[in-house]
């Protein structure tokens, strides 16, 4: 998989605290310092992932399915996961 220029140019140009997370077909998902996810599109925009992307990566489990299953409610910002 081959990023676009402007995809390139925004992953360089992101500030401290900003982590790309996934690639979803050709986008890279990216998680804000708030625990946020969001797109960078082709013509390097950050966009808000679509419900199915996030759910691929969160996982479809209620909060408290997954605190039973050794998870963490979602509302928890994921801000050191990658360190």
């Amino acid at each position: 998989m081959e990023l676009t220029e402007q995809q390139s140019l925004r992953i360089a140009e992101l500030p401290d605290g900003y982590r790309v997370v996934a690639l979803e077909g050709a986008t890279p998902m990216v998680r804000e310092p708030t625990g946020q996810l969001v797109r960078i599109e082709q013509n390097g925009e950050l966009t808000r992932p679509r419900a199915e992307d996030r759910r691929k990566l969160v996982g479809e489990r209620s909060d408290e399915e997954a605190q039973h299953a050794g998870g963490v409610p979602a509302v928890t910002p994921y801000t050191s996961v990658m360190d």
